[in-house]
Parts: C-alpha cells; structure tokens; sequence
C-alpha cells in the first residue's frame, strides 16, 4: 500500500503491528499520474512509503528503503512481465 510517509500518525503504528515490511521511498518524491490526461501532477508535499503484507506469518516488521528511480525504472518491467503471461 503506498502511503504518506509519516510516523506520527496513529495509522502508522496500528499498521505496523501487522505488515511484514515498509519500504521507505528515498531519493525523491512520486509525482502521481492524473487518470485524465495521463500526465504527472507537480505538488508532492511529502515523500511516500510503501506498507507491504504477505499472506505468510510474520516474525517482525521489516524497514528498509528502495530508491525512487529504481522503483520507477523496476514498473514498466513488471508489468511488460504481467501482459507475457
């Protein structure tokens, strides 16, 4: 789940009790896609993170961080693997 990357909210800490991982996003902000027009929305006030669960029990949470252009770069492979399938 991609989200806001603040700690201080109460969410935060009741979703951690459960997930098996945050990646927090480094190296700059996501511009989100306008559905419209296709094209990326500037304003991003806040770096983002992403709160992953997997169907499989859990030890602990773990935090680790990803590089925003990796991340972006890593997208369209994906779903290229998505669409051969």
């Amino acid at each position: 789940m991609l989200v806001p990357a603040d700690t201080s909210v109460g969410w935060f800490k009741e979703a951690i009790q459960t997930a098996s991982e945050v990646r927090f996003i480094t190296a700059g902000r996501l511009a989100f896609i306008n559905p419209v027009t296709g094209t990326p929305v500037s304003g991003n006030n806040k770096g983002s993170m992403l709160i992953i669960w997997r169907p499989y029990p859990r030890t602990h949470c773990h935090f680790a961080t990803v590089d925003r252009d990796e991340l972006i770069a890593f997208g369209p492979k994906l779903l290229a693997r998505r669409e051969a399938a």
